[in-house]
């Protein structure tokens, strides 16, 4: 039993007993109990949600097996996502429900895996035998608020990998398998015949497969806000309500107009039959397009809040609000206990709680009805989308404002057409919307971002929003939203300020290193790019910096143009402002922005890039008052690989130096020692190479000596860094250390302190210390 629910069947046994001790009568008694009810409740919820998370826990994969060859058999489960990447390389993705198996201590049910080249017969239903190479689920650890690891837990994923083999076997019989080559026969009967541009929408809006829409469209929806039109969510199952409601009140009207003329219609149990209907269809309908899309527990969640508002608005008998939605929102919870860690619950709970409220009890006309909601969700989750990290512009509140209608009344309906008639016309006015829905996201400018996160404007904006639903003034929250972001945007000494610090991000096998004085900020390096629409800068680094409060970078370093430490470059020239790049080597960018040498060229430069920049010859570069950077001149003779044409920087910084020599190895180690080892004395080291064994020496150590040696590697990579040779040599001279694997974001505040991010309390479902975790450095004091 975990503490949770020790102290809560302490709490609870405490309770009963003060109860029992303080009644000297019935009526105390009574007065006790109902006191006792409510804490109770919340005792017993406790209790469930550790015993549920303690089984979730129990079913994922040991750590002993991380990285072993393990045997599965199972059957895929949903759509496959293949990728191609050239005429000899593919990757599908899918995910597996395996056999009873012995591989955790309750054995795993579900794995999320990769297969490259993979057989052209590997297809939703299909059942397998392989071997894996598989881990437990993992995150990068830099405070952030979306949670990787509860969020496979909560989808019940309890490994992740990739199938180094694989063989066809005959299905067995599985209810799920049954169910789940019912919902392809009806997704492929519904696909026929159907034009490409409408297939997207109806494979994506209808059937919820997020394969539909390629790598592009992803990232056009992302940078316009409008990303939640391409995943069905609650906003598409209530326009699907809204659709079950319009054909239950007509049949509820034919059913009335008939009633009058038969000998039935006195009894008043068939009138209140024909009141709820719409209700009934409704509630019918919409739980219908959830098993269409996948019957996943975010639309299972989406379904109950929906639930909860028609029978706020719909019912006869009235019902109080607020308890309603709680109920409704404490029965998903009791489903699935780790509901609350997911962006997609908040977001539904506040929508249905806006929607309501501001509509309770208030006169609206057809054109508001259609139109209203939009806006006011539109407007209503902007907090939640603060709170969650995500930068709003202008642009995505006009994008949203154009594409929530189009989508949800136009597209949204004539996708369901398509997939349930024969309707010729339907497919090329699909085709004409799905032009205009593209090219107006496309044609849209760019405007200054809003980010209020960690700022007294979230807090007026959420006070705002709710005065506007509470009041149900159509003015009040438009008007108040544009005074804040104009306040936040042009008035000195309003907008939210930057946090003086420097922080090594978890980038995984990467690196990330940024570095603020208050006022100017540096990036070194962005981490590697996985895919063209996931990167760690779009993962971790940005998310990191809107949080303290950087929307602009005075200088951008990239040591050199490996994917490790190159591969986010585009994400972030597309995402922030960068006034300098600096660059060990040309880099193939689609953005033009003019690349710097941090040393001469060694070959072609790229068109627009200056050989003579101010950072050759080992020049210093001031970034802002307190911040500069000083680029090591290496000289050419070694500069005879790669890795030896990084960027060797050293920051000075808050009084402190830091030098993070990217991946150059022992041989420009040695020469930068043998020009002089002024220059190289810093107080703390980012280690070669992410701990290679062919960097950080022992002389190179001495020459440095640092106070702290920080690692910047991936969590039990293929690689081994760091090495143990190279711990081995910090550790004989005695120099304290810390691995972003297993440390997560290292942070030095401008007093010196180092923080590590894994050594704060964090969640019971994140890894617990182990041998390979040392937290030593975490409150240690640069002198």
């Amino acid at each position: 039993m975990s503490w949770a629910a020790l102290i809560s069947a302490v709490f609870l046994s405490c309770v009963f007993v003060l109860a029992l001790a303080n009644a000297p009568d019935v009526g105390h008694l009574r007065h006790y109990v109902r006191f006792s009810l409510p804490a109770a409740s919340i005792a017993l919820c406790l209790m469930w949600s550790s015993a549920f998370t303690g089984t979730q826990l129990d079913h994922r994969l040991s750590p002993l097996l991380h990285g072993q060859d393990v045997a599965l058999k199972g059957c895929v489960v949903g759509d496959v996502d293949r990728q191609t990447y050239s005429s000899l390389r593919s990757r599908a993705r899918f995910k597996l429900v395996l056999d009873p198996n012995a591989l955790s201590k309750k054995g795993l049910r579900n794995v999320r895996v990769s297969w490259f080249n993979a057989p052209d017969w590997l297809s939703p239903g299909v059942c397998l035998t392989g071997v894996a190479r598989l881990k437990p689920p993992r995150s990068y650890a830099n405070g952030l608020s979306y949670d990787y690891v509860a969020s496979m837990l909560f989808q019940k994923i309890d490994a992740t990998g990739y199938l180094t083999q694989g063989a066809q076997v005959t299905p067995p019989e599985h209810g799920f398998l049954r169910a789940d080559a019912l919902a392809n026969q009806v997704k492929q009967a519904a696909l026929t015949g159907l034009s490409k541009e409408a297939i997207p929408w109806v494979k994506g809006l209808v059937f919820g497969d997020k394969t539909a829409f390629d790598s592009a469209q992803w990232r056009l929806v992302r940078d316009t806000g409008t990303l939640h039109l391409l995943v069905v969510s609650g906003l598409h199952v209530s326009m699907i309500g809204a659709m079950g409601l319009l054909a239950g009140a007509i049949v509820a009207r034919l059913l009335m107009l008939l009633a009058t003329a038969l000998p039935w219609a006195t009894f008043a149990a068939g009138v209140r039959v024909v009141q709820v209907l719409p209700v009934i269809s409704a509630l019918a309908i919409t739980a219908a397009y959830v098993a269409l899309a996948g019957s996943g527990i975010s639309l299972i969640r989406a379904w109950f809040m929906f639930a909860a508002a028609l029978a706020i608005w719909k019912l006869p008998k009235r019902i109080r609000r607020l308890p309603l939605l709680l109920l409704a929102a404490l029965a998903i919870m009791v489903m699935n206990p780790l509901s609350w860690t997911q962006a997609g619950f908040w977001y539904s709970f506040w929508a249905v709680a806006a929607l309501v409220f501001f509509f309770e009890g208030r006169r609206t006309s057809r054109i508001s009805v259609l139109l209203a909601p939009q806006i006011l969700i539109l407007f209503a989750m902007l907090p939640v989308m603060f709170y969650f990290g995500q930068a709003v512009t202008p642009v995505h509140l006009i994008a949203n404002f154009f594409a929530i209608p189009l989508v949800t009344l136009v597209i949204l309906p004539l996708a369901l057409l398509s997939a349930i008639s024969p309707f010729e016309w339907v497919g090329p006015v699909l085709s004409f919307f799905n032009g205009l829905f593209w090219s107006l996201l496309e044609g849209l400018p760019e405007l200054p971002k809003v980010d209020l996160f960690d700022s007294s404007a979230l807090v007026l904006l959420a006070a705002s929003i709710a005065v506007w639903i509470w009041a149900g003034r159509s003015w009040a929250l438009p008007g108040s939203f544009t005074a804040i972001y104009l306040s936040i945007s042009f008035l000195p000494g309003i907008s939210p300020t930057q946090a003086p610090g420097l922080w090594v991000i978890d980038s995984g096998q990467g690196q990330a290193v940024l570095i603020s004085d208050g006022k100017a900020s540096a990036l070194i390096d962005t981490g590697p790019a996985f895919s063209d629409s996931f990167s760690v800068a779009s993962a971790a680094i940005l998310p990191v910096m809107r949080q303290k409060g950087i929307h602009h970078l005075d200088l951008l370093v990239i040591s050199h143009s490996d994917n490790d430490h190159s591969g986010g470059t585009s994400d972030i020239l597309k995402s922030v402002t960068v006034d300098r790049l600096y660059v060990g080597q040309p880099l193939k960018l689609n953005s033009r922005k003019e690349q710097l040498s941090c040393h001469p060229w060694i070959g072609s430069r790229p068109q627009g890039s200056k050989a003579g920049s101010k950072a050759d010859s080992g020049a210093s570069v001031v970034v802002g008052s307190d911040l500069e950077i000083d680029f090591i001149r290496v000289s050419d003779d070694v500069m005879v690989n790669d890795n030896n044409q990084s960027c060797v920087v050293r920051v000075r910084w808050a009084g402190y130096s830091i030098l993070i020599p990217g991946d150059a190895d022992a041989k420009v180690e040695r020469a930068l020692i043998a020009s002089g080892t002024d220059q190289l004395k810093s107080d703390v080291l980012v280690a070669g190479h992410h701990g290679s064994n062919s960097s950080t020496s022992s002389m190179w150590l001495k020459a440095v000596a640092p106070q702290v040696v920080v690692f910047s590697a991936g969590y039990r990579n293929r690689f081994n860094h760091p090495h143990p040779d190279v711990i081995n040599r910090v550790e004989r001279e005695g120099i304290p250390y810390a691995n972003t694997a297993t440390s997560g974001l290292i942070e030095i505040s401008p007093d010196g302190e180092v923080t590590l991010m894994r050594a704060q309390w964090m969640p019971r479902w994140h890894a617990k210390p182990d041998a390979e975790r040392d937290f030593s450095l975490h409150g240690h004091v640069l002198e």
